[in-house]
């Protein structure tokens, strides 16, 4: 803002004014005194009166420089505010992220170059157009829920949606809306779209991948397996023993090329996100035994002791079966392996308030306490287990991890090394 021209005159005025008093006060001393004796107190009148001629002057040339250096602080304010203002805008216009601006209906006041470019539009063709009803090709109930949010002020960070382009083709963006008051006191909202259809395309066909893989990788799999066993067999006694050790060997390497074949694909979909959780009733006693049976052989192999504890107060739980069995699973399986023979080997549930709390337990070989920050990490196998269990794939307790996070729970252990492991998982109880 402009100094006003009355503040632009007040150092005028102020040392006008002091001169014509001190004009006046030298008249009147002029009548009354007689300067002629030129005695002390005419000497003393003089200097006084020279004094404040002087200090008139001191307070004019302050207040006029002070005045020249306000006058340049709003020349230069109002010059910053100009190119702040015009910087603004540049960067709104030419910024390589779509904006939009839009009331609080959800109509769009204004849009820059690169969301005009999104919808293969003008921008001007966009003014006035529903981002929520005519801009979005989402699910109509995903739509609402955000216009809702919208509308109560509740801000909107990185959500996924599609959108209609003017060509008939959908691109898929990140949305983020920040409702806010502008300087007019209007509340507005900043919209933001930032365009990952590429990103989409790639995992698409990721997915695509995983699921031809899931397919074409495990039926050789299957075949080369199935043909070594049956050469294993051997009914006539046709191998020599060093066939026999041959054939073991190729049994080994099958079974290990399969085990990494589905620890794969598992990681595959989790990082995707294509694994979603199907939940139902599910027996958690049937669940339990059933995976307590699958390790059978290999315990009894290992004379090793299972001690289950199986909560009366809960039977059913709601969860994904398949994933809940992948992660019990694999750490049972773990505890067996690990667990040296003659040990034990501890596994149950029980409800804790509206939790469900898993344990699976054993006196093994434990965790190296170097190796235990990393013990989720995928492809990372702790140093005793490399040495012990070369056949592992490291990726086991990361797809337990993986898994638990998808059921919304929460996993830990405590392990001691050469003493014991425990894994402890809690799940919420789904009513």
């Amino acid at each position: 803002m402009k100094p006003s021209s009355s503040k632009a005159s007040q150092p005028l005025f102020f040392s006008v004014t002091l001169f014509f008093i001190l004009l006046l006060v030298i008249i009147i001393a002029g009548a009354v005194i007689d300067f002629t004796r030129f005695d002390v107190f005419g000497l003393l009148f003089m200097t006084a009166f020279v004094c404040c001629a002087l200090i008139a002057k001191s307070v004019y040339d302050s207040l006029v420089v002070n005045e020249q250096i306000a006058r340049t602080e709003v020349k230069i304010a109002d010059s910053i505010a100009i190119d702040s203002e015009e910087l603004h805008t540049q960067l709104y216009q030419n910024s390589p992220v779509p904006y939009m601006l839009l009331d609080t209906n959800g109509v769009v006041k204004s849009a820059n170059i690169a969301a005009g470019r999104l919808y293969c539009e003008t921008v001007n063709s966009l003014v006035g157009e529903s981002v929520f009803e005519s801009l979005f090709s989402e699910e109509a109930d995903h739509i609402v829920v955000l216009q809702q949010k919208f509308k109560s002020g509740v801000p909107l960070s990185e959500e996924t949606v599609q959108v209609h382009c003017k060509n008939g083709k959908t691109a898929w963006v990140l949305l983020s809306l920040f409702p806010y008051e502008n300087a007019y006191g209007e509340k507005i909202g900043l919209l933001t779209l930032v365009d990952i259809t590429k990103q989409k395309q790639i995992e698409n066909a990721k997915a695509e991948f995983v699921s031809l893989a899931s397919h074409q990788l495990r039926t050789p799999i299957a075949g080369i397996k199935w043909s070594a066993e049956l050469l294993q067999m051997d009914p006539d006694k046709n191998l020599n023993e060093k066939q026999r050790r041959y054939v073991e060997r190729l049994l080994t390497g099958v079974k290990r090329m399969a085990l990494l074949v589905d620890d794969f694909l598992r990681v595959s979909r989790f990082e995707l996100g294509t694994f979603q959780p199907e939940y139902k009733m599910v027996s958690l006693p049937t669940l339990f035994s059933e995976i307590i049976r699958e390790q059978e052989d290999r315990v009894i192999k290992k004379n090793i002791s299972i001690e289950t504890f199986f909560d009366p107060n809960i039977s059913e739980f709601n969860t994904d079966p398949n994933l809940l069995r992948m992660a019990i699973s694999n750490l049972y399986s773990n505890s067996v392996k690990y667990t040296k023979p003659g040990g034990t080997v501890h596994v149950g549930y029980k409800k804790i308030n509206n939790e469900l709390h898993v344990s699976v337990a054993d006196n093994g070989m434990g965790i190296p306490v170097a190796d235990q920050e990393r013990i989720f990490t995928k492809l990372y196998r702790a140093s005793n287990a490399t040495r012990n269990e070369p056949d592992g794939t490291g990726l086991g307790l990361y797809i337990v991890k993986e898994a638990i996070d998808v059921l919304r729970g929460k996993i830990s252990f405590t392990s001691v090394e050469n003493v014991s492991t425990t894994f402890d998982i809690i799940l919420p109880i789904n009513q």
